[in-house]
């Protein structure tokens, strides 16, 4: 049974939906009773749904100031990806040996891939809902990845990465083939793990990075033209 969308949900939804399409723009100052009127709710669940995006790095608030749409340069995107670059390659060895006997991560792994495949080809339409839902299988993916090294402390620095990036720039813009691609890319991770191959693994990784940093800039680019 899928999990029923609150109000405060679809707010938040509506909101994030409105930054990626740039109906509110990086850098705008975001005004509570102005969306409480165009949502005709409360100012309750809109600051309720502006407190996650903040969570999310999508909004900040600076005391006395007020919130705003979050702005990111190309070169932020760029160390971003470096950064996920760098994790993903330094754990190689250990995500591997522990890959190697740990059965439950396996089967985490392979269904969240199967999983999020069906949903790739039951769900065509790119709209709010279901890119968050894309979303949540590939980050899913990756912190499995993660796990495998055994250290908290870098799954918790993908989070804190992870969702502005993607939530604000690909999973609201991103095509459906490119979606359709990266989860072949991390089939092609998964297999490189399955068959121990180092090499093979590194090869996949940079692949994947190269490829979601490549779709980035140019929808980065493409909205700086617009």
């Amino acid at each position: 049974m899928s999990k029923k969308i609150t109000l405060v949900d679809q707010i938040y939804l509506n909101i994030k939906e409105d930054i990626g399409n740039k109906v509110l723009f990086p850098g705008q100052k975001i005004n509570v009773k102005e969306l409480s009127r165009k949502y005709e709710v409360s100012d309750t669940p809109v600051k309720q749904a502006l407190n996650r995006l903040i969570s999310d790095h999508m909004v900040i608030s600076v005391p006395n100031k007020g919130m705003s749409v979050r702005h990111v340069s190309i070169e932020e995107l760029d160390e971003i990806f470096d950064m996920r670059l760098m994790m993903d390659l330094y754990f190689m060895k250990d995500i591997l040996s522990t890959f190697s006997y740990n059965k439950i991560l396996q089967e985490q792994m392979r269904k969240n891939i199967q999983q999020h495949g069906d949903f790739l080809k039951t769900n065509t339409e790119n709209d709010s809902r279901q890119n968050s839902t894309y979303f949540s299988f590939d980050s899913a993916f990756h912190e499995l990845y993660l796990t495998g090294s055994g250290n908290q402390k870098v799954i918790e620095t993908f989070r804190n990465l992870n969702p502005f990036m993607y939530s604000s720039y690909a999973y609201l813009q991103q095509s459906q083939l490119r979606n359709i691609e990266c989860v072949e890319e991390h089939q092609a991770i998964f297999d490189a793990i399955l068959n121990q191959n180092q090499s093979e693994l590194q090869a996949a990784i940079e692949n994947h990075i190269l490829n979601s940093k490549k779709t980035l800039h140019l929808i980065f680019k493409v909205n700086q033209i617009l």
